[in-house]
């Protein structure tokens, strides 16, 4: 028995399936009157209902947040619209779409019906999508595009009648029921369906947008030889915009159905004229013909531009372009603007091909997904504050497609929205009953009196200012449209071409100016100081900046302060963001995280610490956040307010960031460094806290203990690192490219090639050797002098003489004066890399690779790769204390947070980060610290000596061995654990492997 006075969703059912039977001949009548609207509201609507889904929005819920949204033109039956009719959401992220029918279409035969509702999930990269007329419900799956010539079974997974939903009700919930759909694992269970290879829609639409333009370009380039490259492209992006365009408005209902197909079908006039229709209505700038030497339609063959059009339909198109909004066209956009059409002269014949942008192939192209970019958006309001009656200036500063521009204007139009229904104001227009929406003319003045943009490529800024414009039309129809003409903003003035960061370059070569492309700001409409910045700016290393464009980079080291050492153009962007924020602005970016630890960061902390800055910072750590792309980001949200915190968090997946699921921490001046310019260790929890305070409370840093030093750079290992040698009789014996060749051993070093020898509580063992021409003086290690050479080391001359040549082309920079051509490529090390004793370490690694070396083994450094020798300085503590501490996992814990994260679980850890470890700090005359530090080390050297003899054991012999060598760990362990106050069995809980 029901307990509850409501119907349970099995009654429910039971009922609706009863009234439908009970009519289903006039329902389902081909010839009938029962019309689409109906069935939504008297069928549908209640099918989904009991399904879980709020369609009636009895939460009470606005637009902008309602889990169910139903296309408002769905009452009238002879709209033109093609959206959805019902957008199943969930924190606002669209989950899937439900397309609904009159009964009597057969949407189990009806290809219209089922290509249209293929084409929503497909556009939108959903799993699947529901097409239902109640009568009965199928489910594709919309990971596989709609072809010409597929049959009603293709990609269908699902389908009953309405008499069987009753009795099928736990399929339909697990398919659709909003618990399963919200829940983090729902689309997992389509993967059985889904083919191998499928193409999500993204790739699918640049790959035809590509091919689009490569054949247009090569049509107008056979009909107009002198077309430069420039102009081809943006008349052929011209093109495609417009046809983009116009699709949008057709499938939305805005424009007539079909209009441009329609006048494809006629002349190249026809479809002039209904350009020069739509540059009179919209006034975009995007129909303008005037321009004859740029205009697409005067320019390209009639028939190849008619095919197109016709290829932009069903069954041609896999896509709906009701739901392919601007997020979509701003993720497809920033893709392929990074190539551009060129025109190469190949035997006398002109062709035309899509190569990588100069700007991009020095650096990598990366996409913020849209979930970043609208939680990042959303941050950043929580701290702004919107004035709704000034309104807030906006600036992306590096603007790209437009698509953080578009969620900033997004989410304020649902703000000020909000505000207004909480003030009854009579601007807004009912959509329906306990709904509104801003007017179409006021989000018009919003947008061009308040959002702005720059962008260093034009192609670049011309996509933001349509997809901005698309947005302004997204959920409008044509009766909530103006009848009047020139209904859209002109929007030249607020996105605009130009460099960022650079207003001049005197001095500099016409190519070096093309590059930069100046801006002088003063020029321009844009204010002088913003309410919010926000965006996504350019990641360039030093060395790819020099590359590019140097004087670019020699302006920017000249003009901006918090620039130091190797710095990434980014910084200087979070410059140009604070210098030009207002005193109450705020900055939301998503950028490398890198900053926190790095040497060249410094400067940017400092800044951060002194005018406390920060508000809201999530750093990704070592989750990958680009797709393919082993960049490791973080989103900051910064404010001019002057706080003392900010909150914290480290997001483990994109859910965790969007859903607001990531747990965050307060962090105090108690959790970051003394010195404002230190690296920054944060604890994202109060149990990283804990053990952070436990392991930095009365240490020191083991930069000051011992001595971190990077390894020898020849500049050209291949010559001097001899593998697989030979020693006998003072020779080694090598081969190299099939020649045998014999050196004196006494110019050469035993040598670590292999890192992966280095272990934890092991003795480094030397697997190559190296050729060290080099001689300690009094005063210096010097390279050995030719005729000493040739004297002392005839055949270690010979076998260097032979490669001369190929070591020619190496970089000797920093090598000062003339010095013999086998001299090392750099001079770093050739005076310590011999000795001994000192520590090696593994640079990029997941513990466990600290080994001791004690018979002078050379070793390479390079970057994040190669080896780190820690050397024994005068401090009192020995390197078996400093190798047992290196082995505790709350300072594996440190240096992951402290060093930079890579593929594969593993994390960098130079000499600045290494050089930050806390050390217990000991008092040699307290009878207690000498005791802990004897102890470690007595019992690390027993270790090592367990482990050396490892090798010599019977097998019987092992298990006892290795619970010796597990006891003298756990007791190691042990009494650091006493010493920092923690309890070990709570640290052991650390989860490194995860990390």
């Amino acid at each position: 028995m029901n307990r509850s006075n409501q119907p349970s969703n099995l009654d429910i059912l039971d009922a609706l399936a009863l009234r439908f039977a009970a009519s289903e001949q006039v329902y389902a009548s081909p010839g009938g009157k029962y019309q689409e609207a109906e069935a939504r509201s008297e069928f549908i609507d209640p099918l989904l209902d009991a399904l879980g889904w709020d369609t009636a929005n009895r939460a009470g819920l606005i637009a902008a947040s309602r889990e169910v949204l139903r296309e408002e033109t769905q009452r009238r039956e002879n709209s033109f619209s093609k959206k959805p009719d019902y957008t199943l959401r969930y924190h606002g992220e669209r989950m899937l779409y439900v397309e609904a029918k009159k009964p009597s279409v057969d949407i189990l035969k009806d290809m219209d019906a089922i290509f249209q509702a293929r084409a929503y999930g497909y556009t939108d990269s959903h799993p699947i999508v529901v097409l239902t007329n109640f009568k009965s419900l199928s489910v594709y799956d919309t990971t596989v595009p709609a072809r010409e010539g597929d049959l009603p079974e293709v990609c269908r997974i699902f389908t009953c009648n309405y008499s069987e939903y009753k009795s099928r009700i736990g399929e339909l919930e697990k398919l659709l029921g909003r618990e399963s759909v919200v829940s983090s694992g729902w689309a997992d269970q389509f993967t059985s369906t889904r083919p191998e290879h499928a193409v999500p829609a993204d790739e699918t639409f640049i790959a035809q947008i590509n091919a689009w333009r490569i054949e247009v370009a090569a049509d107008i380039v056979s009909r107009h030889p002198g077309t430069k490259a420039e102009m081809l492209n943006d008349v052929v992006q011209k093109l495609i915009n417009r046809l983009v365009f116009v699709r949008m408005c057709e499938d939305r209902g805005i424009e007539g159905e079909a209009i441009l197909r329609d006048a494809a079908k006629g002349s190249a006039a026809d479809i002039q004229a209904l350009f020069a229709s739509l540059h009179r209505r919209y006034n975009t700038g995007l129909f303008d013909q005037t321009h004859v030497q740029a205009e697409p339609t005067l320019l390209m063959d009639s028939d190849l531009l008619s095919r197109i059009i016709n290829r932009l339909y069903s069954p041609y198109s896999p896509f709906s372009f009701a739901v392919l909004d601007a997020d979509f066209l701003g993720l497809v956009y920033e893709t392929s603007l990074a190539e551009h059409l060129v025109v190469t002269d190949v035997d006398g014949t002109k062709e035309v091909n899509l190569n990588q942008k100069l700007e991009y192939s020095r650096r990598d192209v990366v996409t913020t997904p849209q979930r970043i970019v609208d939680a990042t958006v959303q941050r950043t309001w929580n701290q702004a504050a919107p004035d709704f009656v000034n309104h807030m200036k906006v600036l992306d500063f590096a603007a790209g497609s437009g698509r953080f521009l578009v969620s900033a204007f997004d989410q304020y139009v649902t703000l000020f929205t909000e505000h207004l229904i909480a003030e009854s104001s009579p601007r807004l227009v009912q959509i329906a009953p306990g709904e509104y929406r801003l007017p179409f003319e006021e989000k018009c003045a919003l947008l061009k009196d308040n959002f702005f943009g720059i962008d260093v490529d034009f192609n670049a800024v011309e996509v933001a200012r349509f997809s901005l414009l698309v947005r302004l039309l997204e959920d409008e129809t044509k009766a909530s449209l103006p009848d009047g003409q020139k209904i859209l903003p002109d929007l030249d003035a607020n996105i605009i071409p130009g460099n960022t960061l650079v207003r001049k370059l005197p001095g500099a070569t016409t190519e070096q100016l093309t590059l930069a492309v100046p801006l002088d700001l003063t020029s321009t409409a844009l204010p002088a100081k913003f309410d919010v910045i926000v965006g996504n700016p350019p990641y360039m290393k030093t060395e790819e900046m020099k590359a590019f464009n140097f004087a670019e980079y020699q302006y920017l080291k000249d003009n901006y302060l918090l620039l130091h050492r190797q710095f990434d153009k980014y910084i200087a962007f979070i410059e140009f963001a604070l210098d030009h924020v207002t005193d109450t602005g705020v900055i939301g970016v998503v950028i490398p995280n890198k900053w926190m630890t790095i040497v060249a960061g410094e400067k940017l902390r400092g800044r951060f610490r002194l005018q406390q800055f920060v508000a809201d910072l999530a750093n990704f750590r070592h989750v990958q956040v680009f797709a393919a792309k082993s960049i490791y980001v973080c989103t900051l949200v910064l404010t001019r307010a002057g706080q003392d915190t900010f909150t914290y968090s480290e997001p483990g997946s994109f859910e965790e960031f969007t859903s607001g699921g990531v747990l965050a921490r307060v962090i105090t001046a108690g959790d970051l460094p003394t010195s404002p310019s230190d690296a920054w260790v944060l604890p994202a929890n109060e149990y990283e806290s804990t053990v952070l305070s436990g392991i930095r409370e009365n240490s020191l840093p083991l930069g000051t203990l011992v001595d971190a030093r990077n390894g020898i750079q020849t500049s050209k290992n291949k010559v001097y690192i001899l593998e697989g040698c030979r020693i006998a009789d003072g020779y080694v014996t090598f081969e190299k490219k099939g020649v045998s060749w014999s050196i004196e051993e006494e110019v050469t070093r035993p040598y670590l090639e292999d890192s992966r020898s280095v272990r934890s509580h092991h003795s480094v063992v030397p697997d190559a050797r190296v050729i060290f021409p080099y001689r300690a003086t009094a005063e210096a290690t010097d390279t050995i002098p030719v005729a000493d050479m040739q004297r002392d080391f005839p055949k270690a001359y010979e076998y260097l003489a032979a490669n001369e040549s190929g070591m020619k082309d190496r970089d000797m920079a920093e090598v000062e004066g003339s010095v013999p051509f086998y001299t090392y490529g750099r001079n770093q090390a050739i005076g310590y890399a011999t000795q001994s004793p000192k520590i090696f370490y593994s640079v990029n690694q997941r513990g466990d690779k600290y080994g001791i070396d004690e018979t002078g083994i050379v070793y390479s450094s390079g970057g994040t790769a190669g080896e780190v020798a820690l050397y024994p300085t005068d401090s009192g503590y020995s390197l078996d204390f400093v190798l047992a501490l290196l082995d505790q996992a709350p300072i594996e814990f440190f240096l992951r947070k402290r060093g930079s994260p890579f593929r594969g679980g593993y994390f960098a850890r130079g000499t600045d980060a290494i050089a930050d470890v806390p050390v217990p700090k000991l008092d040699f005359e307290d009878a207690t610290d000498v005791s802990f530090h004897d102890s470690v080390s007595r019992l690390t050297k027993d270790i090592r000596d367990l482990n050396a003899k490892t090798k010599t054991l019977a097998p019987q012999q092992m298990g006892l061995h290795q619970e010796k060598v597990r006891a003298a760990k756990s007791k190691v362990a042990e009494l650091f654990a006493v010493r920092w106050g923690l309890a070990r069995d709570e640290y052991l809980k650390l989860n490194l492997s995860a990390s």
